[in-house]
């Protein structure tokens, strides 16, 4: 039981590791900024994995459908996933 309610913890995309995966299930508030998530093909029920995170607050890049984006710290924490 433990289990499941782990596999269903919603944290920030922030919180994952490079080459793990995770399921975007909310984006940060606002229209305008869930506007720019959806053009960058981000967007609930997508599911994404993390290639790199840069030190020092650099920007963290996933892979979308076979598509790398990078976006920053700060835009990532506002995406909300669960892990898979």
């Amino acid at each position: 039981m433990s289990d499941m309610n782990q596999d269903r913890e919603v944290v920030p995309l922030t919180t994952l590791f490079p080459g793990e995966r995770a399921k975007i299930v909310a984006l940060g508030h606002g229209a305008g900024r869930q506007r720019h998530f959806r053009t960058m093909g981000l967007m609930e029920g997508k599911i994404v994995e993390i290639v790199a995170t840069q030190p020092a607050r650099g920007p963290v890049v996933l892979n979308v459908e076979g598509t790398q984006i990078a976006i920053g710290r700060g835009m990532a924490r506002r995406i909300l996933i669960q892990k898979i």
